[in-house]
């Protein structure tokens, strides 16, 4: 403390706040260059017996001095209200106090931060606020989610923080993070009446879901409410949003279409929540694949600074919740290439019609469907943002216990959603986790808020969508596998008598301009009454591009008895004599094609 006291600082003491004019507070712990002094007035500078001091701002609080989690970035925390009352908070960088210095300010100013417009005092501002000293501490995180024990929102912290303040410093708008309403009015005007509903109950869930995901560092992933239009998509989403904010057009509620940078930064202010996106027809086909890839990895791409130094990558785990009148799949096919099965299991397809003649909804309490979706949506619009927040304090009360009970209870609901599934994939594992997650953050959220469901209705609604989930597969088995088994079934329909020769009756295929078939993809034959399509390897490769690895496939056929080979042959063709010579072909029982 002397060494401070002697370089020129005074400390704001009792004494000295007493000595000052209309002085009706003391900033504990700060220091000040000497000449300046920070009272319920504002920051003044000089003054003596024969003249007042100049009043250089109006009055803000110094909650410490900041910076990032690797010890960079440090920063002056401010905070201050608005003409209307309104708190404001940000992040002076000190080293943007270099120089002319008057770009650092202007957030100020902007925020309704009162500031001097003469030069002279401006200039004695920011050389105040470059040489301001403070005992407290703040950490400054990036994005929103757990950060140790504490849980941080763009607007606000919750839970245990070991010494120092912990706050979001993302550039993202908090805005969307705005409350309207109690929670009461939310639970009696939005969560009631969802019961019933497997989609919204599942898209309410999603949003409590952000928390517990981070909090087990789980995978990020989502669900995508696909179907056309009209059927209560947007209802669904409005409603999601709810539990976590609201107040624009869209609610909480934001759009696919948008960069790969803006996207990122609003992925950190989602981490931990939820992120709502409409309509993925919106996006790029080309962008699709990767758009989704690169919300659900969780990780931002690779940067370089000025000097070519790697910057740090953005980290996020999102819960996403999303909505299109097509399937990821087909967008990502719109752009002429094909999904992976791996995209496809980060953010799944679940059909929005829930198949009981009311579009989306199962319950509409009496109402004409339409009417009972624009009662959500006005219901959402005007209670929102205060469900989230407080589950999220709920959980930050003691964390620890939170992960031990949804660990068990998430192992438990997903044993029960793949009960009856022979030979579950990883593919359906993982789906199977996610909505088991998604509903044991329901049955949480309910034990929390009090919300007015049916007992066991998150599991079931998780249940429900995650058998909607399935139907979209055209069978059971790892996604590659299906999607292999879609392409050779394609194949073989588009091309059985064009492309494939048949080797039981040489005389019936007939040529092609004289030339016998074209771009040969294999051969058709009969074995012990069995028909099978034999593809060669170049046919092989050619069907199964931008699916899967095509050894992997037949390896996988060849485990289900669906492919015919020659015991001694490791890459599990079967080794036959066509034309004098030994031919190696993926033999594909015709059986296995049929639906």
């Amino acid at each position: 403390m002397a060494d401070i006291l002697d370089s020129g600082y005074i400390e704001l003491t009792d004494d000295v706040i007493d000595a000052l004019p209309d002085d009706d507070s003391k900033a504990d712990g700060v220091f000040l260059p000497e000449g300046y002094i920070l009272n319920s007035k504002g920051l003044f500078h000089g003054g003596d017996e024969d003249k007042p001091p100049q009043r250089l701002s109006g009055p803000f609080t110094v909650l410490g001095l900041a910076r990032d989690q690797s010890g960079d970035g440090w920063s002056i925390a401010l905070e201050w209200k608005d003409r209307d009352g309104v708190v404001h908070r940000h992040y002076v960088a000190l080293a943007d106090l270099i120089g002319d210095g008057n770009e650092a300010i202007k957030p100020l100013v902007a925020g309704g931060l009162k500031l001097s417009p003469h030069a002279d005092r401006l200039k004695k501002f920011k050389a105040g606020l470059a040489q301001l000293d403070c005992r407290d501490r703040v950490r400054l995180v990036r994005r929103s989610g757990w950060h140790g024990d504490s849980f941080v929102l763009p607007h606000a912290t919750m839970g245990r923080t070991s010494g120092e303040t912990v706050v979001y410093d993302g550039r993202a708008d908090a805005a969307r993070y705005a409350e309207s309403g109690t929670l009461e009015e939310w639970i009696k005007n939005v969560a009631r009446p969802a019961s019933g509903n497997s989609r919204l109950i599942l898209s309410i869930c999603l949003a409590f879901a952000g928390p517990i995901a981070d909090l087990l560092s789980d995978e990020g992933g989502g669900v995508h409410l696909v179907g056309a239009s009209s059927l209560g998509k947007s209802t669904a989403l409005m409603v999601a949003g709810s539990v976590w904010g609201g107040g624009g057009r869209g609610g909480f509620t934001q759009t696919w279409r948008a960069t790969g940078n803006f996207l990122e930064s609003v992925a950190r202010a989602h981490s931990g929540t939820a992120l709502i996106l409409d309509e993925l027809g919106e996006l790029d086909a080309r962008e699709a694949g990767a758009t989704a890839y690169l919300l659900t990895n969780g990780q931002g791409k690779g940067r370089a600074t000025r000097d070519a130094e790697s910057r740090a990558r953005a980290e996020w785990r999102i819960m996403l919740l999303s909505s299109g009148e097509v399937g990821l799949g087909d967008k990502i096919a719109e752009g002429g290439k094909r999904a992976k099965a791996g995209q496809l299991v980060r953010l799944v397809d679940v059909p929005a019609d829930a198949g009981k003649g009311k579009g989306l909804f199962e319950d509409t309490k009496q109402h004409a469907p339409k009417d009972f979706s624009k009662s959500m949506v006005a219901a959402a619009m005007r209670f929102y943002g205060t469900a989230g927040p407080t589950f999220a304090a709920y959980l930050a009360d003691d964390p620890d216990t939170v992960a031990h009970v949804a660990r068990e209870r998430i192992n438990t609901i997903q044993k029960k959603l793949l009960e009856g599934i022979e030979g579950s994939s990883g593919q359906a594992n993982r789906v199977a986790h996610r909505f088991a997650l998604i509903a044991a953050a329901g049955e949480l959220a309910i034990a929390a808020l009090g919300l007015p469901w049916k007992q066991g209705e998150a599991e079931r609604a998780a249940a429900v969508c995650f058998e909607a989930w399935r139907s979209t597969l055209g069978g059971d088995g790892p996604g590659e596998l299906v999607a292999a088994m879609d392409a050779i079934r394609a194949a073989v329909e588009k091309h059985g008598e064009s492309r494939f020769r048949n080797l039981n009756a040489l005389t019936q295929d007939a040529p092609i301009n004289g030339q016998g078939i074209r771009d040969l993809l294999g051969y058709r034959f009969e074995r012990d009454g069995a028909l099978y399509w034999g593809f060669t390897a170049t046919g092989w490769k050619e069907v199964l591009t931008g699916i899967a690895d095509p050894k992997s496939i037949a390896c996988m056929l060849a485990d289900k008895g669906d492919l015919l080979t020659t015991p001694s042959d490791r890459l599990n063709r079967l080794m036959q004599k066509i034309d004098g010579r030994t031919v190696g072909t993926y033999a594909v029982r015709a059986s296995a094609l049929t639906y």
